[in-house]
């Protein structure tokens, strides 16, 4: 007796300047305590797995009980501190005020609670107290506030680490005890997700969880569209319709029974829409195609079997600005032509126009002076070997100026041809 007096006193001493005397709350409050050094990876994974599968706690009737004694101690202890205070002030209005303020009656506490956990640092005297002593655990849990613990231990025998779990709350449970090789935690992982949904779940409840084998995907249950990730599905226990649907897929209708407290790992495959050859064709010479980032061909035209929806197709050619086309439903034949270089740059384009329009008006201008010299011969005598060379000239320029005009006009229309 004066043993475990002693330790008591000596926790008090350690954890009292570490917590103040709290008010519970509707969290359901549990602490990771560490009972050996060099667990914080252990931690980590037992944190993983009842944050995923208790985030929530279903309270038997024992529990509540123990959770509405609990409730109506802090409100009796704040009651009291309220009467302290007045004494303290030496106010005897707000003294007389406190003392006629009656306990507050308590309803029911409902029977499911949000989790909250708190992984609390190795520290050795608490670790040796914990151990050692209940008494000396049930205080820690009082004055931490706690509702519950997971107790970490391990214990190294050769080349492999034995681990064990327990959950204390109103009883102390024994989770999990196993070996394993040294520092391979995340083997755990499995058991104890389902060792921690059997002590939290509500006895009606079951868990979905689905092992893909594709990418992104969407789950209708009964009717009602359900968030996917990786996370579980908890469903009621019981049979239930899945339609499970993917872009590119054919959609499937499977039946499941879910059992109480107990977690089912659905494997499932859906099978590809087969949808028509796709025919590329390239309208301006040879290409190289990709589609979806990968190499599909060289040439004229591709052909691309049994193609899947949507895709991006990118097709390159040297001198020519890059395509790229995204096709979101499924077509037969694609015609695809492509720009040059020069007409996919805007200042490129805006010079290329200039001169065009230069050449325009200096061919507009050598037939006016044509034209002027023409008539001027007709009106003063033409036999003049001077107006014969100005007609000649100015013919002979304005001629090849609308020649060149033409054939500028022809190459502008043909880059900037019609493109898919």
């Amino acid at each position: 007796m004066a043993r475990r007096t002693a330790l008591l006193t000596l926790l008090i001493v350690i954890m009292v300047p570490l917590f103040g005397v709290g008010e519970a709350g509707p969290i359901f409050r549990i602490g990771l305590v560490l009972l050996d050094e060099n667990l914080e990876g252990l931690a980590e994974v037992v944190s993983t797995s009842a944050g995923t599968y208790g985030s929530s706690i279903y309270l038997d009737a024992r529990q509540q009980q123990v959770l509405l004694e609990k409730e109506k101690k802090s409100l009796e202890q704040k009651r009291l501190d309220a009467i302290h205070a007045a004494y303290g002030k030496q106010d005897a209005g707000i003294l007389n005020t406190a003392l006629r303020v009656e306990q507050q009656e308590l309803g029911d506490v409902p029977n499911i609670r949000t989790c909250e956990y708190t992984i609390e640092a190795y520290d050795e005297a608490l670790a040796a107290l914990v151990r050692s002593d209940e008494q000396a655990l049930v205080w820690f849990m009082q004055h931490s506030l706690y509702d519950g613990l997971f107790l970490i231990q391990s214990e190294k025998l050769g080349d492999l680490q034995r681990i064990r779990i327990e959950f204390v709350s109103t009883d102390r449970i024994l989770l999990l005890d196993r070996l394993v090789q040294y520092g391979s935690y995340q083997s755990l992982g499995s058991e104890l997700d389902e060792q921690i949904f059997r002590l939290f779940a509500a006895s009606d409840q079951g868990a979905l969880l689905f092992e893909k084998g594709i990418g992104a995907f969407s789950v209708f249950v009964d009717g009602a569209k359900e968030a996917v990730a990786d996370s579980p599905i908890f469903l009621d226990s019981g049979a239930h319709e899945l339609l499970i649907s993917a872009e590119g897929y054919e959609t499937s209708l499977l039946s499941v029974v879910l059992e109480p407290k107990k977690i089912k790992v659905l494997s499932f495959s859906l099978e590809k829409i087969k949808h028509p050859v796709l025919q590329i064709n390239s309208t301006s010479g040879k290409a190289n195609w990709f589609v979806d980032g990968r190499q599909a061909g060289i040439g004229l035209s591709i052909s691309l079997a049994d193609p899947s929806y949507p895709l991006v197709l990118t097709g390159t050619k040297d001198g020519f600005a890059n395509r790229i086309i995204q096709l979101d439903t499924p077509v037969k034949k694609l015609e695809v032509a492509f720009q040059p270089v020069l007409l996919s740059d805007e200042v490129l384009v805006l010079e290329s126009q200039k001169d065009f329009y230069k050449r325009l008006r200096n061919t507009i201008l050598l037939f006016g002076a044509y034209v002027g010299c023409t008539a001027l011969s007709k009106t003063f005598n033409s036999t003049e070997p001077l107006w014969q060379v100005g007609l000649v000239a100015t013919s002979s320029l304005a001629l090849v100026s609308g020649v060149a005009l033409v054939m500028e006009l022809a190459s502008y229309a043909a880059r900037s041809g019609s493109s898919f």
